[in-house]
């Protein structure tokens, strides 16, 4: 986000800029909470030992911080699961919520947006005033979007310290996937680089785009068959 607009230079105002950034940081914490919270909760459900907070100040680690840090400049970032401690089916079922976590909330706030550009598009015909408030609170969501398709992106990645890793690793015998998760102390030099280099590319901007782009097709064309714009 901040490097793009760095490098492409960018017609947003100071202050919208900003407040983007606040949007995305925000949203980057409450989506690493309740991305958590799931994931706790699931390897309780198998029988692991984990703990289930919905508190945003339990998941300011450093990791976490690091992590919204990187999405503010690249648009693109991940949060380290911990360790697998569970037979492997269940260890690719709690990387696997995680994952549809972060997708399920880019959805919903997909959702939620395209509900309130219906609305504003349907005000401004009929006063020719867009309503600023309203367009705000989309903006929030469409940040919403952007920061959880942006964390899935990376998190399914077949790379050590990803939740796309832990679910390879299952895949292999023993002793590779320890060897294979042993790498993960590497993830974020890894990571790190590849976000960079998605970033400079436009790869990533690309993808989330795209993704995004279909999600809002989709569910433009159904609102709008329930709230035609006049």
């Amino acid at each position: 986000m901040i490097f793009e607009q760095i490098m492409n230079g960018s017609s947003a105002s100071f202050a919208e800029t900003v407040t983007v950034i606040v949007f995305m940081a925000v949203i980057s914490i409450l989506s690493i909470t309740l991305r958590e919270y799931i994931r706790a909760r699931v390897t309780s459900k198998l029988g692991g030992e984990a703990t289930a907070t919905l508190n945003p100040l339990k998941a300011l680690t450093p990791q976490n911080i690091i992590s919204v840090i990187i999405l503010a400049f690249f648009s693109v970032s991940w949060t380290k699961p911990q360790k697998p401690s569970l037979s492997a089916g269940k260890n690719a079922l709690t990387a696997l919520s995680a994952l549809l976590t972060n997708i399920g909330l880019a959805l919903g706030c997909m959702l939620i947006y395209d509900i309130l550009y219906v609305i504003n598009v349907n005000i401004y015909v009929a006063t020719e005033v867009y309503p600023t408030a309203l367009m705000w609170i989309a903006m929030f969501f469409s940040s919403g979007v952007l920061v959880n398709l942006g964390y899935a992106l990376f998190s399914v990645l077949p790379i050590p310290g990803t939740d796309g890793g832990i679910l390879v690793a299952q895949l292999f015998p023993e002793k590779i996937r320890e060897k294979f998760l042993y790498f993960d102390k590497f993830s974020y030099m890894i990571l790190f680089f590849l976000a960079l280099i998605a970033s400079r590319s436009g790869i990533a901007t690309a993808i989330i785009n795209e993704a995004a782009m279909a999600a809002e097709y989709l569910f433009l064309s159904v609102l709008n068959l329930i709230f035609p714009v006049n």
